[in-house]
């Protein structure tokens, strides 16, 4: 029987032993004594519940920060390859440019075309490379803080979760222990002679 049941079974005794016409209640000392000796047992159920919210709150901490950390490295790799590629890129362009610029070495007016022309598209080619390399550094940015944003998210969550469990079974076992006392100073306040059901 579980602990709120034997508290309704308690309390449905303590209503039943009510002596019409006064505030007094008779109660089977024994049948209440060994009701209570059962809650005493559960009790300990109740406190190895609350500590598996915790424990399940600290594994999903642990999901979380492995996830982060998975993110993270994803992001690491993501950043070096778009980094590869941007260098990469630059480096063609790069080439391109010079050998295009030797093409158009063949006499002297070819040569002053192709200074001005090489001068451009090397230009051209450093511009677009830093465009790149700026948009890699920008997309990896991007990526490691929504990665951090995510892991702190999860964590949020996992303790707002474990808070809310842990509340839940505060106002549970408070509840409990109020009917308990509730219980105790009704046999207190009884008369010294036990009437049995």
């Amino acid at each position: 029987m579980t602990l709120m049941a034997q508290l309704e079974n308690l309390e449905a005794m303590i209503v039943k032993g009510r002596v019409p016409g006064t505030a007094r209640t008779l109660v089977n000392q024994q049948k209440i004594s060994t009701i209570i000796d059962e809650m005493k047992k559960h009790l300990p159920d109740e406190i190895t519940e609350a500590e598996g919210v915790v424990r399940q709150k600290d594994a999903i901490i642990k999901q979380a920060e492995i996830e982060a950390r998975r993110i993270r490295a994803y992001a690491d790799e993501e950043a070096t390859t778009i980094r590869q590629l941007a260098e990469e890129q630059s480096n063609t362009l790069l080439a391109t440019s010079q050998e295009e610029a030797k093409k158009m070495v063949q006499d002297t007016e070819i040569i002053r075309k192709a200074n001005e022309n090489a001068i451009e598209i090397e230009a051209a080619a450093n511009t677009r490379s830093q465009k790149l390399i700026e948009d890699a550094e920008s997309r990896v940015n991007t990526i490691l803080h929504d990665a951090g944003t995510s892991a702190e998210e999860r964590r949020k969550g996992a303790d707002n979760y474990a808070r809310e469990v842990l509340f839940t079974l505060e106002e549970r076992i408070a509840d409990t222990l109020g009917q308990v006392r509730g219980g105790i100073d009704l046999l207190e306040a009884r008369p010294t002679a036990d009437v049995a059901d």
